[in-house]
């Protein structure tokens, strides 16, 4: 079916899940299924560019995070360090395409990639989820000489779901007064669940990320309450003394005018901001490896890391 939105041609194409009911595939076990299916594939993922390990950290209730390193090949006595926090609506867990994001940016920037797998809003409350990415970004600081990883080199990345995850742990931390930070990374980023004021919410309301998936998934994520408001919500945060940001919205995306708002905001509160909107992209467009334009973006992705980490 040919898509009603005029999405690059250097681009494969993509379909919305506008129809589907997410909430009542959580009420009848569906999504929990998709969830074993995507944790199984990655369990078993290896790459040729970088050198992946999987380990665990403490959360702040004492449970075990899984989270994966990604390693360059190239030694160095210590790395500079990138914290990913992988999207899912916060429904899902890390997918394969994630575990190959990780691998190109050790690869080709020389950082070391720490991937975590917080709790899922399947089973847990949205404050959970966040204190799970806030145990990741204390573990790495608290053990940089054993994972040698550079303290004066570390910085935030997120995608959709985990933009917004990595937004908020920029401020949590801000906050907490704990850990440098040299940089926060958020790509088409969930930063808001007052959908109504944004243009693009309704203007792609079909495309790859729909109005009806996204209004879904606030509602899931939110349904056990909230007690950290303003860090789960990163729009409704005061945004001052937080690390430069790049953030990269998708033209033809329902999050792309609250991820501008969220840019301006920033730079407002007299923070850097470097706002890269990419012309006929859509939600996710970056799971096509092998596309031009893709390539084009990681280009571009790789430039900032390395002006974070310099």
């Amino acid at each position: 079916m040919k898509s009603k939105y005029p999405y690059s041609k250097e681009l494969r194409k993509t379909i919305s899940f506008s129809n589907i009911n997410l909430e009542e595939k959580v009420r009848d076990g569906s999504l929990a299924k998709v969830a074993g299916f995507f944790s199984k594939q990655v369990s078993s993922y290896k790459s040729k560019i970088a050198k992946v390990r999987k380990d665990t950290c403490q959360s702040f209730d004492q449970k075990s995070i899984t989270f994966y390193e990604f390693t360059p090949k190239k030694e160095e006595s210590l790395y500079p360090a990138m914290i990913y926090y992988h999207g899912g609506g916060f429904m899902f867990p890390i997918q394969k395409a994630m575990m190959n994001n990780s691998s190109l940016y050790a690869e080709n920037t020389g950082v070391k990639v720490f991937l975590p797998e917080y709790r899922l809003a399947l089973d847990s409350p949205c404050d959970t989820t966040l204190e799970d990415c806030y145990a990741m970004l204390k573990f790495i600081f608290e053990n940089a000489e054993k994972l040698k990883v550079d303290k004066n080199r570390v910085f935030l990345y997120g995608d959709s779901a985990g933009g917004c995850l990595a937004a908020g742990i920029a401020l949590l931390n801000r906050d907490r007064n704990h850990y440098p930070l040299c940089g926060q990374m958020l790509i088409y980023p969930v930063c808001d669940n007052e959908r109504g004021k944004y243009e693009s919410m309704e203007k792609y309301k079909d495309a790859a990320w729909s109005k009806n998936s996204n209004e879904q998934m606030w509602r899931i994520y939110l349904s056990r309450g909230v007690e950290k408001e303003t860090y789960t919500i990163p729009m409704k945060n005061e945004l001052h003394d937080l690390p430069p940001a790049y953030i990269e919205p998708q033209q033809f995306d329902t999050l792309r005018d609250e991820a501008i708002a969220y840019a301006n905001k920033l730079k407002n509160a007299g923070v850097d901001v470097d706002l890269n909107v990419i012309s006929g992209s859509y939600h996710g467009f970056d799971a096509d490896l092998k596309s031009p334009l893709v390539k084009r973006v990681f280009e571009k992705r790789y430039e900032v890391i390395r002006k974070f980490i310099q």
